[in-house]
């Protein structure tokens, strides 16, 4: 049997720190912060859906506390219309919940894809300038004797 081996030279092989190059690329930091306010105004308004709901707990146990069944039998009307309001309220917290990730989720995507592609096309133009054939993650290597372009990389997006 004949088996073949595939040689790579240092000089054919680069490495690039991309979470180097994410964490400092203006655009990046400036997607993050729109996320991260977005995700406060959700988190925010989940919040107040769930006092809500704790609210109408709250009433319930203070209502029905310490009172006789015939009592309660006696309000019984308005603790069902309370289970109804809480069930359409806690039905509404679920909805925003999903609503709210779907939007985070779709900004992400709109907001990464350029940055993602800008990236991946200054990885290439540097790649291409230098000669290298393959390019991989830095980080997940252990041992590397490929060029590190990730400076490079940095200087063509305009990074300090």
């Amino acid at each position: 049997m004949f088996f073949g081996t595939i040689g790579l030279s240092a000089q054919e092989f680069g490495v690039v720190s991309i979470e180097d190059v994410l964490n400092n690329y203006p655009a990046k930091v400036s997607a993050d912060a729109e996320l991260d306010a977005m995700v406060k105004a959700h988190q925010t308004k989940m919040q107040e859906k769930q006092n809500a709901l704790q609210a109408i707990e709250n009433d319930v146990k203070a209502k029905t506390e310490g009172k006789s069944q015939a009592e309660i039998q006696a309000i019984m009307p308005e603790l069902e219309a309370k289970q109804q309001d809480y069930m359409a309220k806690q039905q509404d917290l679920v909805n925003y919940q999903q609503a709210a990730a779907k939007e985070v989720n779709e900004r992400e995507e709109a907001l990464m894809g350029p940055i993602e592609t800008k990236i991946k096309g200054s990885i290439k133009k540097v790649a291409d300038a230098k000669g290298l054939k393959y390019v991989i993650e830095k980080n997940i290597l252990l041992y590397s004797n490929g060029v590190d372009i990730t400076a490079d990389v940095k200087k063509d997006l305009g990074i300090n």
